[in-house]
């Protein structure tokens, strides 16, 4: 009889717990918990580069040339620049194997970017205000094994607004590039792109080589974007040393007559670019924000003026042969940046290849400006030795694999 009572209740038993788990199962489902749907957080970017006035180097007194008349007339120049920049993911695709050990992803992401620029000149009184706007739509297919593939497009329109004449451009900016990770300490990368901050029109071809990991110390060649030793401190903090070009294209009014002996001509292009190198400093304050500033030596500065009446006539010349063309001595530059990363991201901790989409899409920053947020969405790999797994690491570690 005892016996029987003691099956009754294990059966009792194991049913009553039963239930309460279906129960703390359906409550649990109720939650309705959303899932993180992107890898990339929706990101804004301010932008500011600033460099002081320099003359103009003194040309040969042999006689008085095209030149020298307009070199009178600007005096000196200078550069103040502001960027709005951000990318937003529109939809993310994921593909798995069928033991889902690898897996693969399509990132669809929306770009754009606001750009003011002043170029100043001693000799003309009203300070021109040049913009640079547009949006653009890039995708990134990672392979999940040693491929990721960049396709961007960013269509833009520049225009003058010193005073309310129409005047206007619209260009695009294009890359297709591939890059190839045979491991995680060796990374290379081939394409084309067509950039209009080397001050020209033509497509260039891109070629890409690091060494070293993403999330550790490493060298990387990026051609024609920067050159950069970088090394991370921690999760707050990096540190790297660098050099690269900027410029662009604009459209400049001729309402101070600098195209004098075409008085009839509204406005003409003005281009620029110049060599920058320094150090750079990125630092966090948390997963959501961050800044940077940057500092150094702005080299091989050299502006244009150039007619679209005499690029139509003579389409296949560069563009320095027009109008007017000057370098200048090298100065000393400022910049610096505020990040802003709002959402929640998939985990992506220590993968090789995720690490390659968001530097592939950093540093070919929105807007064709190549100045932008940087990779602190990259986790800095922390050793045993360092970490010692205490409980303050296993909450970074939750917050890194789900952002």
């Amino acid at each position: 009889m005892q016996a029987n009572i003691k099956v009754v209740l294990i059966f009792i038993g194991t049913f009553l717990l039963f239930q309460i788990e279906i129960k703390a199962q359906a409550a649990f489902d109720s939650l309705n918990l959303k899932k993180a749907k992107h890898y990339f957080k929706t990101t804004i970017f301010l932008d500011s580069y600033s460099k002081a006035n320099q003359k103009f180097p003194k040309q040969k007194a042999t006689k008085l040339s095209n030149d020298s008349i307009i070199d009178a007339r600007l005096g000196s120049f200078g550069v103040k620049q502001f960027n709005i920049g951000f990318y937003t993911p529109i939809y993310t695709r994921t593909y798995y194997n069928r033991d889902s050990t690898v897996y693969s992803n399509t990132h669809y992401l929306l770009t754009g970017n606001f750009l003011s620029i002043q170029p100043s000149f001693d000799s003309i009184r009203k300070v021109h205000t040049l913009l640079k706007y547009g949006l653009g739509f890039r995708i990134i297919q990672n392979s999940g094994k040693k491929g990721v593939w960049f396709i961007d497009i960013q269509p833009f329109t520049t225009t003058d607004i010193t005073t309310s004449t129409p005047n206007g451009y619209f260009r695009m900016a294009n890359s297709f590039i591939y890059s190839h990770n045979y491991s995680a300490k060796f990374n290379m990368r081939f394409g084309i792109t067509k950039s209009f901050m080397w001050g020209n029109r033509y497509y260039l071809p891109y070629l890409g080589v690091r060494w070293g990991k993403l999330d550790g110390v490493n060298f990387s060649i990026q051609i024609p974007k920067n050159i950069s030793l970088n090394i991370p401190i921690n999760d707050k903090i990096r540190f790297s040393i660098f050099t690269k070009p900027q410029g662009g294209m604009y459209s400049f009014l001729n309402n101070d007559s600098l195209y004098y002996f075409r008085p009839e001509v509204k406005s003409f292009n003005f281009t620029h670019y110049e060599i920058l190198g320094g150090i750079r400093l990125d630092f966090a304050l948390n997963k959501n924000f961050s800044g940077y500033i940057d500092a150094g030596s702005s080299t091989r500065s050299n502006i244009t003026f150039y007619s679209t009446e005499t690029s139509k006539r003579r389409p296949n010349v560069p563009y320095k042969v027009y109008f007017y063309e000057r370098s200048l001595s090298p100065t000393g530059f400022l910049n610096f940046g505020l990040v802003w990363r709002f959402g929640k991201t998939k985990s992506f901790f220590n993968d090789r290849n995720m690490y390659d989409v968001f530097d592939i899409n950093n540093v070919n920053s929105p807007g064709d400006v190549n100045s932008g947020p940087g990779n602190m969405e990259i986790p800095i790999k922390k050793s045993i030795k360092q970490s010692k797994l205490n409980l303050e690491d296993i909450q970074d570690l939750i917050d890194v694999t789900d952002q």
